[in-house]
């Protein structure tokens, strides 16, 4: 048998070599159900017609967040190529803030970003404050520099939204550190958690210090979003799962690097991505 990869239909080991793909990759056959794949079938790298350096390359440099401008630039490739790469490896990491649980002293805050479906008449200004026409994302961060991104609805957050968005998130018994929003209190309450707050004051020296560390995480996220001008605001989440996984993956990189992890990631993923012309 050797080392032959388990068929992606049944799952089966019992596998062996078939021949090879047009392109020259091994393919194998399974004895129990009769399945032909191959060792990539069931990625986004199946049935890929760019060539796989160049591949390589668009992962590459979205490991520091390039702009689609800059992929298509340093890439060699168009448009139509980068944007649904880059939606394809963002589909690999979709649902991965599921399995993140923060603990010991954890951060929490909100942030808003303008809501590209909101309609408007012509010439209209924008409206001020938190209003409907902003996407709320709930933000938190732990003393191990786990983060959570979790893009909310419209508008100044509630107790059933802050509970949906960060309740399976947060260990019960920990610390949460946050600044007086009412919308908090059920949670804290819910999980049993020791309540530190800050009253939202900018000029106060103790709470911008408290505060710290989630308004730096809110900052980077900011930017980030920011960067991609032309996001539409339905792929907002996805967004941000890539940059929850990248951050993780970046706090590691000590340990193992970055690209080699990620591309990894990407073969081990059974993510599929449909285009939307």
């Amino acid at each position: 048998m050797g080392h032959e990869p388990s068929c992606p239909k049944c799952g089966s080991m019992a596998t062996w070599l078939d021949g090879r793909t047009p392109t020259g990759r091994a393919r194998y056959r399974c004895r129990s159900c009769g399945e032909r794949f191959s060792a990539l079938t069931g990625t986004i790298f199946a049935s890929a017609k760019l060539p796989l350096h160049k591949i390589m390359k668009i992962v590459e440099v979205m490991c520091h967040n390039a702009s689609l401008r800059l992929i298509e630039t340093v890439c060699e490739v168009s448009h139509n190529t980068a944007f649904p790469w880059r939606h394809k490896v963002f589909s690999t990491v979709g649902g991965w803030q599921d399995k993140v649980v923060l603990s010991g002293r954890v951060w929490i805050d909100e942030m808003y970003f303008e809501d590209t479906r909101a309609k408007r008449d012509p010439g209209a200004p924008r409206r001020r404050g938190l209003s409907r026409d902003k996407v709320c994302v709930v933000v938190a961060i732990d003393s191990r520099k786990q983060t959570l991104a979790i893009a909310s609805e419209n508008g100044k957050p509630s107790t059933g939204r802050i509970n949906k968005a960060l309740r399976r998130h947060i260990m019960e018994g920990s610390t949460i550190v946050h600044d007086c929003e009412k919308a908090h209190n059920a949670l804290v309450r819910d999980l049993r958690l020791v309540d530190e707050r800050y009253k939202a004051v900018t000029t106060d020296p103790v709470y911008l210090e408290q505060m710290a560390l989630v308004n730096h995480l809110c900052s980077w996220i900011r930017r980030y979003v920011e960067r991609f001008a032309c996001m539409r605001s339905e792929n907002l989440q996805a967004y941000l799962d890539w940059f929850v996984y990248l951050h993780r993956v970046h706090r590691d990189g000590k340990r193992w690097p970055v690209e080699e992890r990620v591309v990894r990631h990407l073969a081990l993923s059974n993510s599929t991505y449909l285009r939307k012309w």
